[in-house]
């Protein structure tokens, strides 16, 4: 999600809509700025509250004191941040690292074509509970609406295979070829530790934020 923009609603700590726009996030320096077509323009050290979503679903809710505000750009410091339940569910995880990826391929014979199944190295680019976006070899026109890949670290406890089908058509950068792949039904397991892995990776990436309890904003 972050330092992307997403969706946002500006809120008064009394729970009023103020305007509705887009968040970007710095964990670096620990501030947030709310962007709209026309932003009100708020006191300086008013406290405020920044409601952040992906596809529908509220996923953050910021807490700060206003340090800039213009009609274009209100800057919020002092955060606090409440990283809600469920949240995992609609965001993705964008930490690269290696898995394996089942292909086809062309043994080639004398006057004949064989075709052979065999383990490639991939690149996993970014994991949701939903789909994930793969980089590795060319996969044959013919064989690319189902695929399998193969992931233990960091994601799972032990090998676990999980069958793909057609998200959208690769896009071509390198030697290489980047798809996005739907999940297809995977077990309890499964989809404890991938739910896990991509709610660390979305915590992680809010840095050392003061975090707290969503309860506690009711």
């Amino acid at each position: 999600m972050f330092p992307a923009k997403c969706k946002a609603i500006l809120k008064t700590m009394k729970d009023e809509v103020l305007e509705i726009g887009y968040a970007s996030y710095s964990a670096q320096d620990q501030y947030l700025d709310f962007t709209a077509q026309f932003v009100p323009i708020i006191q300086i050290n008013e406290q405020i509250k920044v409601i952040c979503s992906e596809n529908g679903v509220t996923t953050h809710i910021f807490i700060g004191n206003v340090y800039l505000s213009s009609s274009k750009l209100l800057r919020v410091i002092s955060l606090k941040c409440a990283f809600l339940r469920g949240a995992e569910k609609v965001l993705a995880a964008h930490i690269p690292f290696e898995a394996q990826i089942y292909l086809p391929a062309f043994k080639h014979k004398l006057f004949v074509n064989k075709l052979m199944y065999k383990w490639h190295e991939c690149n996993i680019k970014a994991i949701s509970m939903n789909g994930v976006a793969i980089e590795c070899p060319d996969i044959l026109t013919e064989f690319e609406d189902k695929v399998t890949i193969k992931i233990s670290d960091p994601i799972f406890s032990k090998s676990t295979e999980l069958h793909l089908h057609t998200g959208e058509k690769g896009l071509m950068f390198g030697n290489h070829t980047k798809y996005k792949y739907k999940i297809g039904k995977i077990n309890k397991r499964c989809e404890s530790e991938l739910s896990s892995f991509i709610r660390k990776a979305n915590m992680a990436l809010l840095g050392n934020i003061e975090m707290i309890d969503e309860q506690s904003l009711y």
